[in-house]
């Protein structure tokens, strides 16, 4: 406790020289949606919940990422682009650049205002832009990760500390993209952009290799990295896998699809143990429940989901969104449904997006709003005060506090917080 109000009485007097109190900002939710021949841009505000729809035509298969003050639209297989819009004006790209026909990318992965990775599913290298013009900064070979097809299917991706992590699916395109041996983690150094050998002794460049195939949904908590993989669909062969990415080594398994219940899907955490995945059952019908890794237990599924597809979900701050498609017996529950994960139960939606809802991303977020209240008060601070100093596994440390993420709560973190203190 001493050693706490230490450093509470040291960071006290840095914050209150140089934070000012400035206008709160609004949070809100980009969507993309699609009826899987064309595409729009929505955006729903996270305190009235009143959607603005068609802001923006895009193509039917895109992801939306945000990264600061920009939102990049990727548009996906068939289109080959990246869209560029700044987080105030979602109808008005900035630019739009290609990342080679035929590419298909699949994630982007921005590093600096200057430098961001692509994903390219239709390609063994990962691209390496400019996020702002698109101009091309290189490449890096990924093709000692491919399979027999000779594409590595690489996807989605993680930044921790001076290294970008790769989830490399190795799916066989001669049998309908499905699994191969194994898939893999690359690790590539991002102040050389050059791969990572995690097993020096083996033959070859070696990635974290992953005790489930298939990687889909995902979500990073500072040091570590929660995966759904769902290996072949149908089996039950998959389930939640977590990588240490301070120690490059899988921690295995935690939760099987046997005891999830279903095919695993999209992800997202609310903490560093509790979360929520999409499960798909024998008949297609999708459901949502809640984790817990630390206890290896799943919820009954939350109410007043259509079963329907739902190809995302977001936690922002105690809530969860999602984007439920529909049923074919009642496309009027398409919509954005918004769920208290102290209940885990509705309170607001559906929301309709117009044509269904496809991809989320958060603009605005307060990433320093520890305690959910609304603003980044001295409250947030005394939580802050408490975690820092601590590192991972080290009781005391929660990677929301690790604002830069490299395994511990230090000033580097303590200046970002000072940064939006007051907001």
């Amino acid at each position: 406790m001493r050693k706490h109000e230490n450093y509470t009485r040291k960071l006290l007097p840095v914050l209150l020289a140089i934070c000012l109190t400035t206008s709160a900002f609004a949070q809100k939710a980009v969507i993309a949606t699609t009826d899987f021949t064309t595409g729009d841009l929505s955006a729903i505000d996270a305190i009235t919940h009143v959607a603005t729809n068609e802001q923006l035509l895009i193509h039917g298969d895109a992801k939306v990422r945000a990264f600061g003050d920009r939102v990049y639209v990727i548009n996906r297989l068939g289109q080959d682009n990246i869209i560029v819009l700044s987080k105030d004006d979602l109808a008005s790209p900035i630019t739009q650049y290609s990342t080679g026909n035929g590419t298909n990318p699949h994630e982007t992965a921005v590093a600096s205002d200057t430098k961001a990775y692509v994903t390219l599913y239709a390609r063994d290298y990962l691209l390496i832009v400019n996020p702002a013009t698109g101009d091309s900064l290189g490449s890096i070979n990924l093709s000692t990760f491919s399979d027999a097809d000779g594409l590595p299917e690489a996807s989605q991706m993680a930044q921790f500390g001076d290294h970008l992590y790769v989830a490399i699916q190795r799916l066989n395109r001669d049998t309908f993209f499905s699994p191969t041996d194994f898939s893999t983690i690359a690790v590539i150094d991002t102040q050389t952009d050059a791969l990572v050998d995690v097993e020096p002794g083996t033959d070859g460049i070696q990635g974290i290799r992953l005790q489930t195939t298939q990687p889909f949904g995902h979500t990073q908590r500072a040091g570590r990295w929660v995966i759904a993989s769902v290996g072949s669909f149908g089996a039950q062969d998959g389930g939640i896998e977590v990588v240490n990415l301070l120690t490059l080594k899988t921690e295995g398994i935690v939760l099987s699809e046997s005891v999830l219940g279903g095919d695993v899907g999209p992800l997202s955490m609310l903490s560093d143990t509790v979360g929520y995945v999409v499960l798909t059952d024998a008949n297609f019908v999708n459901s949502i429940k809640q984790f817990d890794l630390a206890a290896g237990t799943a919820s009954d599924p939350l109410p007043d989901h259509s079963g329907g597809f739902t190809p995302a979900i977001s936690v922002l701050g105690s809530t969860l969104y999602v984007l439920d498609r529909g049923s074919f017996s009642d496309p009027a529950s398409a919509g954005v449904t918004i769920y208290a994960s102290a209940t885990n139960t509705m309170s607001a939606g559906p929301i309709s997006t117009g044509i269904p809802p496809s991809d989320i991303a958060f603009i605005d977020v307060k990433t320093t709003d520890f305690d959910d209240d609304g603003e980044v008060a001295f409250s947030d601070f005394l939580l802050f005060a408490a975690a820092f100093g601590k590192q991972q596994d080290e009781t005391g440390y929660a990677s929301p506090f690790d604002l830069s993420p490299n395994g511990v709560v230090d000033f580097n973190d303590f200046l970002i917080f000072a940064e939006g203190f007051g907001k």
